[in-house]
């Protein structure tokens, strides 16, 4: 299934708003203290309580995602014997293998720290992270907490809303933050506020924009959802913001401009648009060129007239000829050869005229300097208009 597109890149919502990088939403995370040391931990295990969620961790700016470790869904073993007393230290499971010498199990609401197996059993280090001891009943499970085997590995305890990493020098001593990807959260603003745009703007047009024959967004679409995406960051990191307010103006304005009709799309046929438009494909800088069209093209539905330089020179030395579109494809019919540049109006076709100018008579023209012109025929229906049809009935008796 095809994705909904997004109407504006990354960089193109940072050429509109240039502050972009001021809202990175992440958390900064203070106060890591040490849990244990010196009872022959491999790596030591850092502690930050009441951190609030943490879905992502970031140690100067550096994702550390590839290194968090997660409770299971399901119990590692179970306790294999009667309960389980406050002070007890050495405890039998179903299955030693199933757990790891120097890491951290939990049962029930109790952290322990295991620092020896034997077989099935468990020699523990009770009540830890911040938990008490407390008794335990048999076939109660044994979950894997946290195994600080690695730097940089960690977990976040949303039972005790704590954040454990294991470190080999004290995380405040680095940028540790929370949040999302930067890269990722501009992505999902920009995803909302194209799915917005679309949202706004009125069902006579269509339901995702379209880009034109570059493969591009009309710019006011772009721009539109760049604003929009813009109000959403701001709005979150601060709603009282001062530089709301003219930026959600702006964008509220380009969608009524766009609604009314008064803001045209590449793909909509405007009222002028049998009178042609002029685009170069080919030119050289000071040479004469295509300055006017005159007419309304009658006999056509929509077509792109090639118009192309065949012999350089001065006014009525210089040659150009014309193809339209057949059968098989766009600009493949030539209907004017070499027909003399007089700088006066002269044949295009469907019933249009074409004059060439520039800064003096003596200018030339160049040879391959090549033009499109794109036109639709003149009882095409008119897409972009404010004027809208009003329904009209006589009343019987009057």
């Amino acid at each position: 299934m095809a994705d909904a597109p997004i109407y504006c890149t990354h960089k193109e919502l940072k050429r509109v708003f240039p502050q972009l990088d001021e809202y990175d939403g992440k958390t900064p995370l203070f106060n890591f203290t040490l849990q244990e040391s010196g009872e022959g931990y491999a790596s030591s295990p850092y502690l930050h309580p009441n951190s609030g969620l943490v879905t992502e961790l970031y140690r100067d700016g550096n994702d550390l995602g590839s290194g968090k470790q997660t409770i299971g869904a399901a119990a590692t073993t179970l306790v294999n014997e009667a309960d389980i007393t406050v002070g007890e230290t050495e405890i039998d499971v179903d299955s030693g293998a199933a757990c790891t010498t120097e890491s951290y199990i939990k049962i029930d609401d109790e952290i322990m720290y295991i620092s020896s197996i034997s077989t099935n059993t468990l020699t523990c280090i009770r009540g830890r992270l911040g938990t008490s001891a407390e008794t335990h009943a048999n076939d109660t499970s044994v979950f894997q907490h946290f195994n600080p085997s690695a730097d940089g590995q960690w977990l976040y305890d949303s039972d005790n809303d704590f954040v454990i990493m294991s470190a080999t020098s004290n995380p405040s001593d680095n940028l540790m933050e929370t949040g999302e990807d930067f890269a990722t959260m501009v992505t999902q603003f920009r995803t909302d506020a194209s799915r917005y745009l679309d949202s706004r703007l009125d069902p006579k047009l269509p339901k995702s924009q379209w880009k034109n024959s570059e493969g591009e967004f009309d710019y006011i679409i772009v721009r539109t959802t760049a604003l929009i995406a813009t109000a959403f960051m701001v709005r979150t990191n601060n709603p009282t913001s001062e530089v709301l307010e003219s930026i959600e103006l702006e964008y509220e304005k380009n969608i009524e401009l766009l609604n009314t009709g008064r803001a045209s799309l590449g793909f909509q046929n405007t009222g002028d648009a049998s009178m042609g438009i002029i685009r170069d494909v080919t030119y050289t800088a000071g040479k004469l060129r295509p300055v006017d069209l005159k007419g309304r093209a009658g006999s056509v539905d929509f077509d792109l007239i090639k118009v192309k330089v065949i012999a350089g020179g001065v006014l009525g030395t210089g040659t150009y000829s014309v193809w339209i579109k057949d059968s098989d494809q766009l600009k493949n019919n030539q209907v004017i050869t070499a027909e003399k540049i007089t700088g006066d109006y002269q044949p295009l076709a469907y019933g249009l005229q074409i004059r060439f100018g520039g800064e003096s008579d003596l200018d030339q023209v160049a040879v391959g300097d090549e033009w499109e012109v794109e036109v639709r025929g003149v009882n095409e229906k008119v897409d972009a208009s404010d004027l809208t049809g009003i329904s009209m009935t006589r009343r019987r008796g009057v």
